[in-house]
């Protein structure tokens, strides 16, 4: 039941969104389709990993003891690497979809 939840939630965001940048920028609502879609799969990719580039910045933040440049701390622990994982959740696979889908129709309404 909370994978139907989140799939629709999912495509009523990105239909909204997809929405709100037409409107704000003044084109169609099939203009943005593709990139709202792919938009969409990246920041669903992105909250949905663990590891990467974000992970290794706020360790070395936190094992840099403080702000102060002139200061040296040691640091007695060590914050062990995270291994670097993607966790595919329905949201996920429908931005794909909705991406998918997207980019046929508007390629069949311009170039056919």
């Amino acid at each position: 039941m909370g994978r139907i939840i989140w799939s629709v939630i999912t495509i009523g965001l990105i239909l909204f969104a997809n929405w709100g940048i037409a409107k704000l920028f003044n084109n169609d609502f099939l203009d943005w389709s593709f990139l709202t879609g792919l938009a969409a799969v990246v920041l669903v990719k992105f909250f949905n990993s663990s590891g990467g580039m974000a992970s290794e910045f706020a360790n070395a933040r936190l094992q840099s003891g403080n702000e102060d440049n002139d200061l040296q701390v040691e640091v007695w622990t060590r914050i062990e690497k995270i291994e670097r994982r993607f966790k595919a959740t329905p949201s996920f696979y429908v931005a794909i979809g909705y991406t998918l889908v997207s980019g046929i129709i508007t390629f069949i309404y311009y170039f056919i």
